[in-house]
């Protein structure tokens, strides 16, 4: 796979791949020309593509010469309408395989006004293993090194069970990075404040070891930082935190790890004294729903550099908000909540950006018994 977000390649990263001798593997194939119309040759095109989401992912590139698997050349492939092109072989994805691809892309790269290379980008698929249908067939095709292959019985049988075994793995990584944010296994920590805690996560994390150079300068900022952050080197990855309070509790803070995954913690309410009545606990929906977009949408940008690009898998869980109200408006508050923590319905996110996390946010005021505004922002 090319280390570069898909919108970011241009001309002059093909020509880095002839210029630096890059060789296929199990991640990037080359392919002089585009398919043909013909039955075996589409057939061909869906086990190449499921090829690289029952494995680690990976790029397929036409329009790409290669000798004995060794990038020698771009001479392109030429269309009449590379939009018209890229919606057909978008088409014949859909038609020819189950189950549907998630988070595939497809992008034509211009090299002229005649000629272009057309990239596909397959991750690693949640839904693995995907099988070839069309036209009655019924094969899954696995990857390695030097292309694809047929799967047997016994690489089907893990392959079914490592997809059934995914959402525990995913989750256990998550209720870690909450046990932690309440134990105190970290030199900071939160105070008694309600505090979300969210986990952002490749679904390409169990396919693929990565030992990622994460420093202070390219991890996640906590969110809202007030001007002042603290970094902690740690052996899973880089903390970056926010300025202490009085107590010595932070506002909020950030792992990004070495492995390819962020979770952020910050807190969502407090306890006030509403113009000098009685104590009112209370949580705010801005806070919430900003930390959530702050954490997904900075997160994944963060991680995009390394070539990671989800599809995404975003876990969040609230803590210490029994008995807080959520303030609505200026005149109206929920009823306190009567559970001390909350598990959001786990969401995945095949291209990040605010609408897709919505889900998250309605689930937030519904754990206020609340359902939230049509007209809160998205």
């Amino acid at each position: 796979m090319i280390p570069r977000p898909l919108q970011d390649i241009t001309r002059r990263d093909l020509e880095a791949l002839v210029i630096n001798q890059v060789a296929e593997r199990r991640t990037l194939e080359f392919k002089r020309e585009l398919p043909g119309n013909s039955d075996s040759q589409r057939k061909e095109f869906l086990a190449d593509v499921t090829s690289f989401a029952n494995a680690q992912g990976g790029d397929l590139l036409f329009g790409i010469e290669e000798t004995r698997g060794i990038a020698t050349g771009i001479p392109g492939i030429t269309v009449n309408d590379p939009d018209k092109e890229v919606l057909r072989w978008e088409e014949v994805l859909l038609a020819g395989v189950e189950p549907r691809l998630p988070g595939l892309r497809l992008r034509w790269i211009e090299l002229d006004e005649t000629r272009g290379v057309l990239l596909i980008r397959i991750p690693a698929s949640s839904n693995a293993p995907h099988r070839v249908i069309f036209k009655q067939s019924n094969r899954f095709y696995g990857r390695k090194s030097n292309g694809k292959y047929e799967m047997d019985t016994h690489e089907l049988r893990d392959a079914f069970t490592a997809s059934e075994a995914l959402p525990v793995r995913l989750r256990a990584l998550h209720l870690d990075a909450v046990d932690q944010s309440l134990r105190g296994d970290l030199p900071i920590g939160l105070g008694e404040d309600p505090k979300a805690i969210l986990s952002l996560i490749p679904i390409t994390l169990f396919k693929e070891g990565r030992d990622l150079e994460i420093t202070p300068e390219n991890a996640l900022a906590p969110h809202k930082p007030s001007g002042y952050m603290d970094a902690i080197r740690m052996i899973e990855g880089v903390l970056l935190h926010t300025n202490p309070a009085d107590n010595g509790a932070v506002r909020s803070y950030a792992i990004t790890y070495r492995a390819g995954r962020i979770d952020m913690v910050w807190t969502i309410g407090r306890i006030v004294n509403e113009l000098r009545k009685e104590e009112a606990p209370l949580v705010w929906p801005k806070r919430f729903e900003d930390g959530v977009i702050d954490a997904a949408l900075s997160g994944a940008a963060k991680l995009a550099p390394f070539g990671l690009e989800g599809p995404w898998v975003v876990l969040v869980t609230v803590t210490g908000i029994k008995n807080y109200r959520l303030v609505v408006n200026n005149e109206y508050w929920s009823d306190p909540a009567w559970r001390e923590q909350v598990s959001l319905p786990p969401l995945m996110v095949e291209q990040m950006d605010q609408t897709g996390l919505l889900p998250l946010l309605r689930s937030f005021w519904l754990a206020f018994g609340i359902e939230r505004p049509s007209a809160n922002g998205i």
